[in-house]
């Protein structure tokens, strides 16, 4: 495997993996090349299991991140840590920090977002914000402002309450400051402006705060901020 995740935390119960950026998560028919998924299977040692369930089509990955987002993601050693670290995603237990990089200057120092997204019709590969989506909130807090040759950027602090699809990049683009570098939500303008300067999308999931499924105790899982985050970032 080109592109290694690394191992931020591991007990007999789960696991929290650093995903870098361009590492799909999950198998699927659309994609052939080596995924996170493989690297669970290859590396983790999980618990057998002969039945066919979402815990084993899923190698007990519990939640995903896009291909081109970095960072935190966790997966269940055994069905029941996965079942039960699922319904505390269900019942909006987990807490989520990401970092972000976006396009333009921010008005506000505190943005919260109450917007539905669904599936793009005309799109299917994008999503949209709609009135009969799904329920989505994301809270946003700048962190700086920069520039870039003509352009303004601002480095933020993203925490979603729920998680959609493509939800903090699609509030995002709402709010017309798309994520720097986001080839999907950006104009065709902004994402080559802000690919001469950011080698990826600048979406990085930091932590993942829960309820540990066997002792009860609050656990912090934090990744390592990446090499091109940390300049706006201070």
């Amino acid at each position: 495997m080109n592109i290694q995740p690394s191992i931020i935390f591991e007990d007999d119960y789960l696991v929290a993996l650093d995903k870098p950026s361009g590492l799909v998560v999950n198998r699927s028919i659309t994609h052939s090349g080596v995924t996170l998924q493989d690297f669970v299977e290859e590396q983790i040692e999980m618990e057998d299991e002969t039945e066919i369930t979402d815990f084993t089509s899923r190698s007990g990955i519990l939640h995903r991140l896009d291909k081109d987002t970095s960072g935190v993601i966790l997966m269940a050693k055994d069905p029941e840590t996965f079942k039960d670290i699922l319904q505390q995603f269900k019942d909006r237990q987990v807490k989520k920090e990401y970092k972000a990089v976006l396009m333009g200057q921010i008005p506000d120092p505190i943005i919260d977002i109450d917007a539905a997204i669904k599936r793009n019709p005309k799109f299917p590969f994008k999503f949209a914000i709609s009135p009969d989506g799904r329920t989505s909130q994301t809270h946003i807090e700048k962190v700086e402002e920069f520039s870039k040759a003509d352009r303004i950027y601002t480095s933020v602090t993203v925490r979603p309450k729920t998680g959609r699809t493509h939800q903090i990049r699609v509030h995002c683009a709402a709010l017309n400051h798309p994520i720097a570098c986001d080839e999907i939500y950006c104009t065709r303008r902004e994402f080559a402006d802000s690919s001469e300067y950011f080698p990826r999308l600048m979406l990085h999931a930091l932590s993942i705060e829960l309820r540990h499924p066997k002792t009860g105790g609050n656990l912090l899982l934090k990744s390592t901020l990446p090499n091109d985050f940390t300049p706006y970032f201070k």
